[in-house]
């Protein structure tokens, strides 16, 4: 049989981790090839079609564009410029019949919360603090790659490019998003659901459960620029496909990775369709659960055991409407729509769901005259493998819920008609983008996990990496993002030492 060895990386997974680290690798002289199962790349970060209407894979933010955050980083380096027009107001929050204004400005957002959640001076600080430790959490994560340290050259680079002014942050890595709200005297009741909820979207975890250090990220990703790409996140996927091919590489759509294994320094690669490939570095985009699935022997037994303290995540229940433009003008393109305090969507964990609308006039994702929404919320996977007969009687009813949700709180929705509607679950994520049980969203943060406990970019079978979501950084698009500058990083590092071994002996 066979064995193609005309790539010098190949990665496996077409989501924005393994993109970023392909466009990053392919710039610097790599031959790059990428796998992907589904029908088409992007996983998590893509679009889909369906009866006229371009629909994105769920309800999502985009940010990372500003200097010293992932996706600018990406596009400096590469020259790539991916398709985006920045979005305001970021956000709106439907809390309790009352409209929460997710203002870019700083200054703006302070005092809304302020109006909001009363007790102005404290939410100030509060807030103050939050966007302080942000701005550095961003500024410190691009300038180390090779986080977290794996030897003690690791070390080293930590203590040389990180300023003795940034320490100040650290022990904000074992003190909740909770614990500080109680500093500051803001922990009330409703604070608490807006900050849970807001939370659950980037974090995937609660107040209690979030460290401050990721946490604060979390609350402000609406203080940054946001963005929204014409046409669908698959244009942003595509416009880096383009830059990879452009530079020799390729991807191929349908092409499941059913076997990883290494031979000497070589690793190879089995596909569904019964193609071999042969190359000395792979990059996996694929969960760390998804990876017991395609190893063996000693691979396998350390991805068994690297997924085990990590073996419950989030799915997602999302829904795809087309509807009739009935939408008021100002109104934002985000929405976060909490339920009456006590009620839950049915077959789920979720006190709220998101909402992302389609542009008025984006004629690629609907015709004139039409939108189209992605709405998400989050669900337990577990719970609907185990519905067996009732599973189309509880999707439907799911499905109905949110529906008559978004008649009740969505401005303009009771007014339009409905096109089309598609909804999908845990299950639907398992068939649709091959992520173990339809976990999507990455591993949920934790107080239980140090900063050193994430799993590494780097693993012990020399070449081998892992970029995307159950990786470090962990969850959202500049969280896979930077896993992908990362591991080009490492890989660079790598081949740096290589040549000056080369040097030393010839």
């Amino acid at each position: 049989m066979t064995i193609n060895k005309d790539y010098d990386v190949i990665i496996i997974g077409s989501g924005m981790g393994g993109m970023s680290a392909g466009a990053m690798l392919a710039n610097d002289g790599y031959k790059v090839l990428i796998l992907e199962a589904a029908a088409v790349p992007g996983g998590c970060s893509s679009s889909y079609y369906r009866k006229g209407f371009t629909f994105e894979s769920g309800a999502t933010t985009l940010i990372g564009f500003d200097e010293n955050q992932p996706l600018w980083k990406l596009e400096k380096e590469t020259g790539i410029q991916i398709p985006r027009e920045e979005i305001t107001p970021s956000m709106t929050v439907r809390l309790d019949g009352e409209e929460i204004i997710r203002y870019k400005d700083r200054e703006e957002w302070i005092e809304e919360a302020g109006r909001v959640f009363g007790n102005p001076q404290a939410q100030r600080s509060f807030w103050e603090e939050a966007l302080k430790v942000s701005d550095i959490v961003w500024d410190v994560s691009l300038k180390n790659p090779f986080f977290p340290p794996q030897n003690i050259t690791d070390w080293g680079r930590l203590a040389i490019s990180n300023s003795p002014l940034d320490v100040w942050v650290l022990p904000y890595a074992i003190q909740s998003v909770e614990d500080v709200m109680r500093k500051f005297g803001v922990d009330t009741p409703k604070f608490r659901r807006f900050v849970d909820e807001q939370l659950m979207i980037t974090a995937q975890s609660k107040a209690e459960g979030t460290p401050f250090l990721f946490g604060a990220a979390g609350l402000t990703y609406t203080n940054y620029s946001n963005f929204y790409v014409p046409g669908g996140l698959l244009e942003m996927i595509n416009s880096i496909r383009s830059f990879i091919q452009e530079k020799g590489g390729a991807l191929h759509t349908r092409e499941a990775v059913t076997h990883l294994s290494k031979k000497e320094e070589e690793f190879i690669i089995q596909t569904k369709k019964g193609n071999i490939y042969q190359a000395p570095i792979v990059v996996s985009n694929i969960p760390i659960w998804n990876m017991k699935d395609i190893t063996s022997s000693e691979m396998k037994e350390y991805f068994v055991e690297e997924s085990e303290d990590f073996d419950e995540a989030w799915g997602a229940i999302t829904l795809g409407i087309a509807t009739t433009d009935t939408y008021p003008d100002e109104m934002s393109l985000h929405h976060q729509i909490h339920l009456e305090e006590g009620d839950t969507v049915p077959f789920t964990n979720s006190d709220s769901i998101f909402v992302s609308m389609s542009q008025r006039g984006d004629t690629e994702r609907a015709p004139e005259g039409k939108r189209t929404l992605n709405i998400s919320c989050h669900a337990s996977p577990e719970h609907w493998f185990s519905l067996n007969g009732d599973y189309e009687s509880a999707k439907k009813q799911t499905e109905e819920f949110i529906v008559e949700t978004l008649k009740q709180k969505l401005p303009g929705f009771e007014q339009s008609d409905i096109e089309t509607i598609h909804t999908a679950t845990p299950i639907t994520w398992q068939n649709w983008v091959y992520r173990k049980k339809g976990r999507v969203g990455g591993i949920p943060q934790s107080m239980a996990r140090s900063l050193l406990k994430w799993t590494p970019n780097q693993t012990p079978f020399s070449g081998l990496y892992l970029v995307g979501d159950t990786t470090y950084p962990g969850q959202g698009i500049p969280g896979v993002t930077l896993s992908g500058i990362n591991v080009y990083w490492r890989i660079k590092k790598i081949r740096t030492e290589l040549k000056i071994s080369d040097k030393v002996f010839n």
